[in-house]
């Protein structure tokens, strides 16, 4: 991939996010720009927002302290960077996020006046809008710039506040996965979301149930963590699945692939939802996509071109669609063959200069 070229100047960025462990989306995302910032050049200062195991403290199990003393850490560790770093690249999300991260840490970048890069992510942006817009607006406007990786969110910036984001595609790793080009279709599915409400994996199970009435062969494997396991698997048995569905837990890079390898299509019922990098995971790897049309979804995932889509806990819409694939291999193989190109649009490569040029652009050098 070739260097940004920063006329002889290194780049210096403040990178602030969430970051492994645990492995959520924001958090991977985050590695990834650490490294694709490096690769280009750039000197990277990770500050994290996440406590890491490393830094447990007496009073840390109990919740309202665990979070004054997470954030005097998180302003300890980001003023410390803020002193030698040229520009901040800020990855956010809402609600919680916001009140006990972004504005405090806002306010620090806006007092210290270092430019910064408002990463803006999350499918629950218009409700927190409707509902703090008024307060939460004239922060945000101060931010040198605001990127979205969907369309979707991009929008929800125009019509809250008439704020001109700029999108940013996620990074998606192509090269981790490999694409197999399926001509048959069998009944074995693949979900990697957390197991928390907003990804409606009780509607998988329960499409998946409908769906095994008419393939009894058929497996589902549901890699994630989350607080829900329990009452999923009780779900599992309730509807008589229980041996057909293996739940993983929280898996690794190397896991993720064998298991996107050894399915065939991937389904994915979330409730609220941005641009899920699972989706374009499943792209990279040839399995076709059965999804709800949450949040920014149908900005990643065409209708019958890229993907099949339902409305949200449509379970039996869902396993419509799931059977309908599996009846139709010629449809199948015509999606996963559209949504793979549409993938290549997030690969490193096209990313980087979007990414490198507009930090470069708003640094302090």
């Amino acid at each position: 991939m070739k260097k940004a070229d920063f006329s002889q100047n290194i780049l210096e960025v403040c990178l602030i996010s969430p970051f492994p462990p645990p492995f959520g989306g924001m958090a991977i995302q985050a590695e990834k720009v650490a490294d694709l910032l490096r690769e280009q050049g750039c000197d990277v200062v990770e500050v994290r927002t996440n406590a890491s195991n490393g830094h447990d403290h007496v009073f840390s199990r109990v919740p309202g302290v665990r979070s004054i003393i997470n954030l005097v850490r998180f302003l300890r560790d980001l003023d410390g960077a803020l002193r030698k770093t040229d520009v901040v690249y800020f990855l956010t999300g809402f609600f919680n996020f916001y009140f006990w991260v972004t504005f405090p840490a806002l306010v620090l970048i806006y007092v210290r006046r270092k430019p910064v890069v408002l990463s803006a992510r999350g499918g629950d942006a218009a409700r927190f809008f409707r509902r703090y817009g008024k307060l939460v607006g004239p922060v945000l406007r101060r931010a040198d710039k605001i990127t979205t990786p969907s369309g979707f969110l991009r929008d929800v910036f125009r019509d809250a506040f008439a704020l001109e984001a700029q999108v940013i595609p996620n990074i998606a790793d192509l090269e981790q996965f490999v694409f197999c080009r399926r001509t048959q279709f069998r009944p074995r599915f693949l979900v990697t979301r957390n197991l928390e409400h907003i990804y409606g994996i009780d509607t998988v199970l329960r499409a998946f149930a409908l769906v095994r009435d008419k393939h009894a062969q058929a497996t589902l494997d549901i890699a994630g963590g989350g607080s829900l396991r329990a009452p999923l698997e009780q779900l599992t048995t309730a509807l008589d699945i229980a041996d057909a569905v293996t739940f993983h837990g929280p898996v690794n890079h190397e896991q993720i692939q064998r298991l996107y390898g050894q399915c065939d299509i991937y389904v994915n019922a979330s409730r609220v939802d941005n641009l899920p990098g699972s989706l374009l995971e499943a792209f990279a790897s040839g399995l076709p996509v059965v999804s709800t049309r949450a949040g920014g979804i149908p900005y990643m995932v065409e209708e019958g071109v890229t993907g099949l889509l339902v409305d949200v806990d449509d379970y039996q819409a869902l396993a419509d669609q799931i059977l309908r694939l599996l009846d139709n291999p010629a449809l199948g193989a015509s999606l996963a063959d559209a949504a793979y190109a549409e993938s290549q649009k997030y690969a490193r490569k096209n990313v980087a200069p979007q990414l490198v040029g507009l930090l470069a652009k708003h640094a302090r050098m």
